[in-house]
């Protein structure tokens, strides 16, 4: 009988499942949710379930979003929601970089979704709730019966070298940990599924896993190049050696390495902005010949490197000559260039730039990027590769492979790859310069604009 091990990735919108069978076949299905509730993400992974084949499953493993919370059971905070900003303003102005180094392993980044500045909302008004979890220790309670979950989930309060969280952390923003699910590493095993509503075999022992961001490097295989996980957020950095303590941008413990990344807010809307109103290509001689409008791509706000939830999207340099093709061109170039900004914050070099995830497959991206960057863009087999990192855990837990380095070479495949010609790269960057000029002239406009309607 043929045998799988099967890795669900629980997102923002959908629930995605990657079989793996070990001669070398995949099998996938995707789920989207029918609420906002976790329990329409439990329903979803149900309904996903029912259709892959099942009784092969040998082993499960997880991988999800976080910064979103479930408190007791019930309410969900998106990692979307502005829930946490004031307490994290508040968790920076009084605590030094040493404390953070010591206490939870990284220079704490300007993202409120982490874990500290939530726990702290949620204690002052959530004052009676029992417990907190994420996503991912959600699904594996429904699984198994057991709440646990992993480090890397809860970076940001968990201290490496103790395997725990931080007591400091719990201390200041007022939990205690029994509120928190138990710490493990992401190979290990959380229980045996057990929930025969699954569908899964009883017994069919599930991993812990980790969150989607670490999974997807880990399906991605990525050593000595630069990541780009496109998405709903774009993440682009490097793997280093050592902890970046100056940086603003995220820092932090990689399993045996550290990592070094920047996080887009809105690349993800942008490009469907751009699929729903004008084009999914564009022809790059053409449109760069045309000097097409320059594109801040920033609809929901922008994480790195301005750190602004104010700022908005910008076509700027329209003339009546412009035509779709010229806007669909823009708004990919700066998707690009968001990503470029990033780059050229992170003082980091690499062999090649590693692409995955929704856009991917992007030709014209891919092209801008490999001329930007100048740098071969290389793209995978498999692009679902969080679903693919939570395959590799469960495949290291249960001893198929010797460790993440041999489950990376045996799972993790180049499918394309695209060279830069230099025949833009002059011109992308004298546009990128101009780009960059944009948004601190905009910058105090912004907040005007959304305080003409009250943010709404």
């Amino acid at each position: 009988m043929r045998q799988s091990i099967l890795g669900i990735d629980l997102g923002t919108s959908s629930v995605k499942l990657l079989q793996w069978y070990t001669d070398g076949t995949v099998r996938k299905v995707k789920e989207t949710y029918d609420g906002s509730g976790c329990e329409s993400w439990i329903k979803a992974v149900y309904q996903a379930v029912g259709k892959i084949d099942a009784s092969s499953v040998t082993a499960v493993g997880l991988s999800s979003q976080v910064g979103t919370y479930v408190v007791d059971g019930r309410d969900v905070i998106s990692w979307r929601s502005p829930e946490g900003k004031e307490e994290l303003d508040i968790l920076r102005k009084e605590i030094g970089a040493d404390v953070f180094l010591r206490e939870i392993s990284m220079p704490h980044p300007e993202i409120h979704s982490y874990p500290i500045p939530r726990l702290m909302y949620i204690k002052k008004h959530y004052g009676n709730f029992k417990t907190v979890c994420q996503p991912k220790d959600f699904l594996c309670e429904a699984l198994t019966g057991n709440r646990v979950t992993d480090l890397y989930s809860w970076r940001g309060l968990a201290n490496l070298e103790t395997a725990q969280y931080s007591e400091w952390g719990l201390a200041y923003a007022g939990i205690e940990a029994g509120a928190l699910p138990p710490v493990m590493y992401p190979w290990e095993k959380a229980g045996e599924v057990s929930n025969t509503q699954t569908g899964l075999k009883p017994g069919v022992p599930v991993y812990i896993g980790c969150n989607d961001f670490f999974a997807g490097l880990l399906g991605m295989g990525v050593r000595n190049e630069v990541f780009d996980i496109t998405g709903t957020s774009e993440h682009i950095g490097v793997l280093t050696k050592q902890i970046i303590r100056d940086t603003k941008m995220v820092s932090g413990p990689y399993f045996q390495d550290f990592i070094h990344y920047g996080v887009t807010a809105s690349s993800g809307a942008s490009m469907d902005f751009c699929l729903k109103n004008f084009s999914p290509e564009a022809d790059i001689e053409t449109c760069i010949r045309d000097n097409p409008p320059i594109f801040l791509p920033y609809l929901n706000g922008e994480r790195a490197p301005i750190w602004n939830p104010d700022a908005r999207g910008v076509f700027f340099g329209i003339s009546g000559q412009c035509e779709k093709c010229h806007l669909a061109y823009s708004v990919m170039e700066g998707i690009v260039f968001s990503l470029y900004h990033i780059y050229t914050q992170l003082s980091a070099e690499g062999r090649a730039l590693v692409v995955t995830g929704g856009a991917a497959k992007n030709l014209t991206l891919n092209t801008l990027k490999a001329e930007l960057f100048g740098m071969p863009v290389r793209t995978l087999k498999e692009n679902d590769t969080s679903a693919m990192g939570a395959v590799m855990l469960a495949g290291v837990g249960n001893g198929l492979f010797d460790d993440l380095e041999n489950a990376a070479h045996s799972l993790c495949k180049t499918d394309t790859v695209i060279y830069p010609t230099g025949a833009y790269r002059d011109i992308l960057l004298k546009r990128f310069e101009l780009y960059k000029k944009l948004y601190p002239s905009l910058e105090a406009l912004f907040t005007e604009k959304e305080n003409l309607t009250g943010g709404r």
